[in-house]
């Protein structure tokens, strides 16, 4: 948890206990300068760090504690930082409480912290938003491929806009107020992304200019989603690098404290966007990745357990039309922990981009299937059949297959079963599997 605003009850600590999931967590100072250079201030934050700690230290989830959330960062530029306000706390205070309660655990002063200034990529953590979501290009804000550059070891804090499904819109909207021109429309969508979601939409599906409400929000999760499983594998990808892996990220954020268009993957009404699913495929434990490098496109899979895995892996081209295949089938090893480079392929002259993708497909003995796709331009650019999606329920639950590419294909029944998987990229003629219990499901597919 990389939060600022309270600390959660003992009741998500156990939860978290209970699941492995390990937690980050800030003290509640955040984003300004504070009055450390008063006494009494500084008795009431040594006393709130002592009854923290206490607290929470026998919890086995708690990872690291952190004395701020962006604080030293954001008022450092051109300063002493020994003139900080606050620095004492950080520097001194919180972690004096750390050590003297809870010694085993590490602290941090500051999200981001390390290295020549706070957010360096080249030490410490990094919170990678300047170059990526909050650049002055949005040319730079609506593509995943930008996270390519990113070299930071661990990435503590970054994020991507998108807006809730139309089911939530509809609860914090009244009838009225259902439009993109409302007043209530935009105090509930976060503009810190400017016209981002707009201009993504654009981009990768249509001109938003003509779109309804229902379209935009569809469209517009479908930009969040591809760019948080884009980034989150370009992130993952880099294991095993030795100039550059990274070892970890924390995404802003998982969820809202109130209906809006905003940062989350899961929104107010704990509904799932489009992107929870694409983020939750991305942090596959067994993962195939295909990213491009020096005009190549890479397959590699990354493996996050501590078991290795012997598996088959089909790599190469697809038409879109599932006319024509050109891949390569291997077997290979995947080390516990590790990486394994499966294959650098140049891009063919003689493909057209609006014809083909590279696509990549894992399967193996005790290991989940897996497969991920590469576009060669923006799905609008794209020459793509008209879909025909089977579905065919089974024992194992629901088969999915379409002879040609299909684009971010939605499963829905009129109810809010929390699926396995949804929003699905379907490779020509290769069939997914997944898990449900709905008999009356079916197909909505992008237009």
């Amino acid at each position: 948890m990389n939060g600022v605003g309270y600390y959660e009850d003992d009741a998500f600590f156990d939860a978290c206990d209970r699941a492995g999931i390990l937690l980050w967590q800030d003290f509640t100072f955040a984003c300004m300068p504070y009055p450390d250079d008063d006494p009494a201030f500084r008795v009431e934050v040594a006393a709130e760090a002592r009854e923290v700690v206490r607290r929470l230290r026998h919890h086995p989830a708690l990872a690291v504690w952190c004395g701020c959330n962006e604080s030293i960062w954001l008022n450092s530029h051109g300063k002493d930082p020994y003139t900080l306000g606050g620095i004492h706390l950080f520097g001194e205070i919180l972690p004096a409480a750390c050590r003297q309660l809870d010694p085993v655990r590490p602290y941090w002063p500051c999200s981001p912290f390390g290295g020549e200034e706070p957010n360096s990529e080249q030490a410490g953590n990094c919170h990678w938003w300047f170059p990526f979501f909050m650049n002055p290009e949005i040319d730079r804000r609506i593509r995943h491929e930008v996270v390519d550059e990113c070299r930071a070891r661990f990435v503590s804090e970054y994020g991507i806009i998108g807006p809730p499904p139309e089911a939530s819109v509809r609860e914090y909207l009244p009838p009225e107020d259902f439009s993109r021109s409302s007043t209530a429309f935009h105090i509930h969508t976060n503009t810190f992304g400017g016209n981002t979601v707009e201009e993504g939409i654009r981009y990768h599906y249509v001109d938003p200019e003509g779109l309804s409400l229902p379209e935009f929000l569809h469209y517009g999760q479908l930009f969040q989603a591809v760019m948080h499983g884009g980034a989150m594998e370009s992130l993952r990808f880099r294991k095993g690098d030795a100039d550059a892996e990274c070892w970890g990220a924390l995404i802003w954020s998982y969820n809202d404290c109130w209906g809006e268009m905003g940062w989350s993957v899961i929104d107010h009404y704990l509904r799932r966007k489009a992107s929870y699913y694409w983020l939750r495929r991305a942090c596959k434990p067994v993962k195939v990745i295909v990213r491009p490098r020096a005009g190549h496109l890479v397959t590699r899979v990354i493996n996050d357990t501590l078991q290795t895995y012997q598996a088959n892996i089909s790599h190469g081209w697809f038409r879109l039309d599932g006319a024509e295949r050109r891949l390569t089938e291997q077997a290979v090893m995947i080390p516990a922990n590790g990486m394994v480079e499966i294959a650098r392929a140049p891009i063919p002259s003689d493909l057209s981009p609006r014809e083909w993708l590279y696509g990549a497909i894992l399967t193996g003995d005790n290991l989940p299937p897996d497969q991920t796709s590469w576009l060669l331009a923006p799905y609008r650019e794209l020459t793509v059949p008209e879909p025909a999606v089977t579905l065919t329920n089974g024992p194992q639950g629901l088969q999915i297959v379409s002879p040609v590419f299909c684009h971010g294909v939605r499963l829905v029944d009129g109810e809010e079963e929390l699926r396995a998987d949804n929003y699905l990229n379907l490779l020509p003629g290769i069939p997914q599997l997944i898990a449900t219990k709905s008999p009356g499901i079916r197909a909505e597919l992008l237009r």
